[in-house]
């Protein structure tokens, strides 16, 4: 990076126009020179290195907590806690689990993850298989669409209804709301996940209700699981159930599509890379889909707040203070990859914070790879040829997910 492009590090801030057009000097920049930046004004550290997030998500003891939520907006931060901690929700009502700590985090994972276990996904496989290829017998005849919602966004949104019990017709409007709230911006390119969040809850809450009312027999794992669960005997109502289904709600819509499709692009921009991996799909998709995940992963940060006084590399955080994991910093650090900012889809991943780590490790870490995977094997066994219009591209400016929301693909000949 030349002296005329490095920005100055007193520029950094997550929610200006300059950092959400392109964070990626930014981060070169905190990783080189200031890898535990602070930023006064919402009392925050910026941690961009591989290794010191890595070691944050480690704790599992409280240390750090999701007490304010991951994604706050500007304003929330700019309200100091003054060297105090943010009071722990009470359990009645039961709030969303993220907020708490273990082990009653754990305990509501464990309560709806089994259907995204790898043993379960073994029974979705055909499902999403059926789903992709349905698909492309719609979209290929047409030439030209969309990979990113019309293809992607139809799959993973499709997926999460099935999970959740919700009919089909719901999967448009769902992939809508979900893609509308990261990019709204109500102040300074923040976005208010939490309003976000409610219309979501308000929308699938009835599906919610509905299972309850018919008894919940374990037909439908992710919803009746969290009827079913306990806490110190008590049952959550519809309500709680519904607010605690919407991270996997929202996650599992949103983010597949976009490294689906930007995975795609990147083999079509490597056309020898796209050779070695048609040589064998199903050995080489896999790899390929590590390094998309790791190269394409759209969100760029989550918080904590400090619980507990800490040192991570020598720097000592107090409770209350704020930490910003910068995870699309970590998967450039070169500290953890050789020549990170180029696409390799056979670079050797030992491990990876796309699915973050820890007690708030992404519980559809296994059904976005099945997703992905299933999706880019395909699309290549289906079509010999393809590119892009990127003139006609869309990668709106965000503070949090940074995707290509329209990315129109242009179907060669010889697709089937």
């Amino acid at each position: 990076m030349n002296n005329q492009t490095q920005p100055q590090v007193m520029d950094y801030d997550p929610f200006t126009p300059a950092v959400m057009q392109d964070p990626t000097p930014f981060y070169e920049y905190l990783r080189q020179e200031q890898p535990f930046y602070y930023l006064e004004k919402y009392d925050s550290y910026f941690l961009s290195r591989f290794a010191d997030i890595a070691e944050v998500l480690s704790y599992t003891d409280n240390t750090f907590m999701q007490t304010e939520g991951s994604l706050p907006t500007p304003a929330a931060l700019r309200v100091h806690n003054h060297g105090q901690a943010p009071e722990v929700a009470g359990l009645d009502p039961f709030p969303i689990s993220q907020r708490l700590g273990n082990p009653i985090h754990s305990q509501v994972r464990r309560a709806h993850i089994a259907p995204m276990m790898p043993a379960q996904l073994k029974q979705l496989q055909n499902f999403i298989l059926q789903l992709t290829n349905e698909r492309l017998d719609q979209l290929l005849p047409k030439g030209k669409f969309n990979l990113t919602r019309d293809f992607g966004g139809y799959v993973s949104s499709n997926t999460i209804m099935h999970l959740m019990g919700m009919p089909k017709e719901e999967a448009e409007f769902c992939l809508d709301l979900v893609n509308s709230g990261t990019t709204t911006d109500p102040e300074l390119g923040g976005f208010d996940s939490a309003a976000t969040a409610k219309k979501a809850i308000q929308h699938y809450l009835p599906y919610v209700q509905a299972r309850m009312d018919a008894g919940a027999d374990g037909s439908v794992p992710m919803v009746d699981g969290l009827i079913n669960f306990r806490l110190e005997g008590r049952a959550l109502n519809a309500a709680e159930v519904a607010q605690n289904l919407v991270c996997a709600f929202i996650g599992g819509i949103e983010s597949v599509p976009k490294v689906t499709a930007h995975g795609l692009m990147e083999l079509a921009n490597h056309p020898e890379q796209q050779v070695a991996v048609r040589s064998d799909l199903e050995k080489n998709t896999p790899k390929a889909v590590e390094e998309m995940l790791r190269y394409c992963a759209p969100a760029q940060w989550f918080i904590r707040t400090v619980h507990k006084e800490v040192t991570i590399n020598g720097q000592k955080m107090l409770p209350g203070q704020r930490v910003f994991l910068l995870n699309a910093s970590a998967l450039r650090d070169d500290r953890e990859y050789k020549d990170p900012y180029s696409f390799q889809w056979d670079r050797h991943i030992p491990r990876t914070l796309a699915f973050g780590q820890g007690m708030h490790f992404c519980i559809g870490a296994h059904l976005a790879r099945l997703e992905i995977k299933t999706m880019v094997k395909t699309f290549l066994e289906r079509v010999p040829n393809y590119s892009f219009d990127m003139a006609n591209a869309e990668r709106p400016a965000s503070s949090f997910q940074i995707g290509w929301n329209t990315l129109p693909v242009i179907i060669g000949e010889g697709w089937h």
